[in-house]
């Protein structure tokens, strides 16, 4: 797993308050986000009738070019709850205040933080989007709740998709961490699941290379995206156990790696972060 974040936003700032605030045993009161009580669950489909859990994380997979199509399809989205120490949501916390945190790249790429930082969001590729934040839709309702929705959502209809040119990445990370004024939450994989039972991962199609300086085949799907894969579809058809990266090639989620994952990767092949825009 990776932990890392330089930050632009206004999360950076009171990442640090948050934290300074808890070593100095400050009390939790209204409007303070509860670490123990405030969560997050990955949903899809509908915001009136939505699928949870890994009916909903199915859909957890983008192109670096976030093109839709079978990228983060079916208004793939987390549904983010925010209460306080008594239970009680939080209303008008602001949509900046709520993102999934990237650092923007890799430490050999000079990155440092508390972000996801093997994910390639920066813009050493020309024309790549820097992207540390990945807002919430709007702010906070009556109840604390909003949406993250990953591709990117009209504030007006916040849970469903409108894509937005500027989310872009390559890679993927173990974690992509949620952060709401600078607190850390935990997921649920179910509304009705105990806090703590899932981290958001997206798998990414570009899922090879882009971790070193320069950031080679960063934020794009290139020829080592295929021969990977194909080498992988090869090595499980001989008989041989998946390999480390089997998790992240299973594009489709599965639970193997097969031609229908190598199907799902074709259609982006040399889409990359500036092209097509």
């Amino acid at each position: 797993m990776h932990r890392s974040v330089r930050r632009s936003t206004s999360v950076a700032a009171v990442a640090v308050l948050a934290v300074a605030a808890a070593s100095l045993a400050v009390p939790a009161h209204a409007g303070v986000p509860s670490t123990t009580n405030s969560f997050f669950v990955p949903q899809a489909g509908t915001t009136t009738s939505p699928v949870e859990g890994t009916s909903a994380t199915v859909n957890f997979r983008v192109c670096p070019n976030n093109d839709g199509g079978s990228s983060l399809f079916n208004n793939a989205r987390l549904k983010v709850v925010l209460l306080d120490l008594n239970g009680n949501g939080i209303p008008g916390v602001a949509a900046a205040d709520i993102c999934v945190l990237f650092n923007g790249g890799t430490a050999a790429q000079g990155f440092s933080g508390i972000g996801a930082d093997s994910v390639i969001s920066n813009s050493l590729t020309p024309l790549c989007p820097e992207l540390r934040c990945i807002t919430a839709d709007k702010a906070t309702d009556a109840n604390g709740e909003t949406y993250i929705t990953f591709a990117g959502a009209d504030p007006l209809v916040p849970g469903v998709t409108l894509r937005n040119p500027n989310r872009k990445w390559g890679h993927y990370d173990d974690e992509l961490p949620v952060y709401a004024l600078g607190f850390k939450l935990s997921g649920k994989l179910t509304s009705g699941s105990a806090i703590g039972t899932y981290s958001l991962r997206i798998k990414n199609i570009d899922h090879f290379g882009g971790l070193t300086n320069p950031p080679v085949s960063g934020e794009e799907v290139g020829i080592d995206d295929f021969n990977t894969m194909v080498a992988e579809i090869i090595n499980i058809n001989n008989g041989n156990p998946p390999g480390p990266l089997s998790y992240w090639r299973d594009l489709n989620s599965s639970g193997g790696v097969e031609f229908t994952d190598f199907n799902i990767l074709v259609p982006h092949q040399t889409h990359k972060c500036d092209n097509p825009l």
